[in-house]
């Protein structure tokens, strides 16, 4: 059978990760994939190596006219590209490729459609009432008239039925899982840019530096932790985007830029979370993160925020309260002053590398979730819901 798989762009995010794995699943098995990436170029990411892929244009216009004539141009292109391929099936990532495939005309086609963030928080970045009432009602109309909307958590799940009035028989609740033999391959590998000290304990947190991540919390809770810490240990951020400097100065001016160590973006993570004590998720909000799935098939314990950290990981809704904070503030504050939200994260990351019990829970309270977490069960359900099995 032929998919076309559509999405924004393949850059390195965790979207793009699901498709880039779910092109070579669907290979292995037989199956026909091709990609549409609605703006970029084969020279913007390693990951679209050896995938067939259509490109709909370079870049993203900024213009409001141009984008609604480049937007009506993807749309004839992706059409165009439906009736070159003729696919059995579509399935796009992403809210601009998923109403983009909800509209192109293909009534033989197959589509499913996935969300993979909280989007009424995601769009409070759009300050203008009357434009976030219209994509809210654009994102209403698009998902109630698709019958396949596939969703990576229950709390997106009930983000669109509560915040945008989508029908609760179009959605799919199916989490992010990863390939553990892949995972624990790659933990053998070298380490050539940190030195782990055995004598310390190491919390991690993985991610864009951007205002979702939010580790400047972390980074505030982590100093105020310091204070009345009891073990030797040090605080490793690893990703990449506009806050790395930014970062490196909080930490500087908190006086723990000894204690805290910010690393690039590193294609191979699992080597540093096989060593790591502790994860930290510190984001504003996540839909599944790919990077607590990771995390969890290594059994490190992890904390995080009420808006990042899935219940459904947790076969114990109390004990979860237990393991998340409330993320309160949206604004970035790169400044000293410590909130409310940072002296509760600060408790969390106490228990979290000093108390070996709430240790010891966590894994016992996420181990039957992590049952069930390998990457062959995600695509299975892909295909039952896109039609490729029955």
């Amino acid at each position: 059978m032929k998919m076309i798989l559509v999405i924004d762009r393949i850059m390195t995010g965790g979207a793009e990760r699901i498709l880039v794995d779910y092109y070579h699943y669907l290979e292995r098995n037989g199956h026909e994939p091709y990609v549409f990436a609605l703006s970029g170029n084969k020279e913007q990411s390693k990951w679209s190596e050896g995938l067939r892929v259509v490109y709909g244009t370079p870049g993203d216009e900024n213009n409001l006219i141009k984008k609604t004539i480049q937007q009506i141009s993807l749309l004839f292109k992706l059409k165009k590209m439906i009736g070159t391929v003729k696919p059995d099936g579509i399935f796009s990532f992403l809210e601009k490729s998923n109403l983009l495939t909800i509209v192109v005309p293909a009534p033989k086609v197959k589509k499913a459609v996935s969300v993979h963030n909280v989007l009424s928080i995601q769009y409070q970045k759009i300050h203008n009432k009357w434009v976030r009432r219209i994509l809210y009602r654009m994102i209403q109309m698009a998902y109630n008239h698709c019958s396949n909307v596939v969703v990576v958590s229950k709390q997106v799940k009930d983000d669109l039925v509560d915040n945008f009035g989508v029908k609760p028989s179009n959605i799919f609740i199916v989490n992010n899982f990863v390939d553990k033999n892949q995972i624990f391959e790659k933990t053998e590998e070298n380490i050539d840019n940190f030195v782990f000290d055995p004598a310390k304990k190491y919390v991690l947190n993985v991610g864009r530096f951007s205002v979702q991540k939010a580790q400047w919390k972390l980074i505030k809770a982590f100093s105020i932790y310091l204070k009345k810490a009891k073990a030797d240990v040090e605080l490793i951020l690893m990703g990449a985007g506009d806050f790395a400097e930014k970062l490196v100065e909080l930490s500087e001016s908190l006086k723990v830029s000894t204690k805290v160590h910010v690393l690039p973006f590193n294609t191979n993570p699992y080597k540093y979370m096989a060593r790591a004590h502790l994860f930290a998720l510190s984001s504003i909000y996540e839909g599944f993160p790919i990077v607590l799935a990771e995390v969890s098939s290594l059994r490190i314990p992890f904390i995080g925020s009420k808006k990042a950290v899935p219940e459904e990981m947790f076969d114990d809704d109390i004990f979860w309260e237990q393991c998340v904070f409330d993320s309160l503030t949206n604004e970035p504050d790169f400044s000293s002053a410590v909130h409310e939200e940072e002296l509760q994260l600060a408790k969390l990351l106490q228990k979290g590398i000093e108390d070996n019990v709430f240790r010891e829970n966590v894994l016992l309270h996420t181990q039957r979730w992590e049952g069930h977490n390998d990457k062959t069960n995600q695509f299975l359900l892909y295909d039952k819901i896109i039609g490729m099995t029955q």
